[in-house]
């Protein structure tokens, strides 16, 4: 293969290095984690004679609670153990806790159409999140008696 030939049988000049610059790299704001037994939340769910699930999940999230918990009760629990836990991995991603702008109600952790988890804002926490171009990456999981989510704060 000749100097410059990239295999395509097409001669260029040399390749351009990149440069550090060259790369969007974000600045990451916070991270949280938040693992919890299903067990436990299924407990405060039934003490609570499902009132839990309405004080923690946003109009959107709520929907598909319900849909899930009446197909399968254990699969809605674990969707509102998962959608907690992002709940609480995001507040301190950010770094303030459970207190304005964030609540409950305000944070939605939804799915596109292939499935992949995001964060949807209302209210003040979208204003706080627009005022500092910050942008939250999140990932749920669940397994049989846990949950956990994980979730990156970055400067867009």
């Amino acid at each position: 293969m000749a100097k410059g030939d990239y295999g395509y049988g097409v001669t260029h000049g040399p390749r351009p290095r990149a440069r550090l610059t060259d790369f969007y790299l974000p600045m990451i704001i916070g991270i949280g984690t938040d693992i919890l037994q299903i067990e436990r939340l299924q407990a405060a769910y039934d003490r609570t004679q499902g009132r839990l699930a309405e004080k923690v999940l946003g109009p959107d999230e709520m929907i598909v609670f319900k849909q899930r918990l009446s197909r399968n009760h254990k699969r809605g629990i674990a969707f509102l153990a998962t959608r907690f836990a992002a709940k609480e991995a995001f507040s301190k991603a950010i770094g303030l806790g459970m207190r304005m702008p964030m609540a409950w109600r305000l944070l939605q952790t939804l799915n596109e159409p292939s499935g992949k988890p995001i964060t949807s804002y209302r209210g003040a926490l979208a204003i706080f999140m627009q005022e500092r171009n910050w942008e939250a990456q999140v990932t749920v999981s669940d397994e049989l008696d846990m949950a956990i989510a994980h979730v990156i704060v970055i400067q867009k």
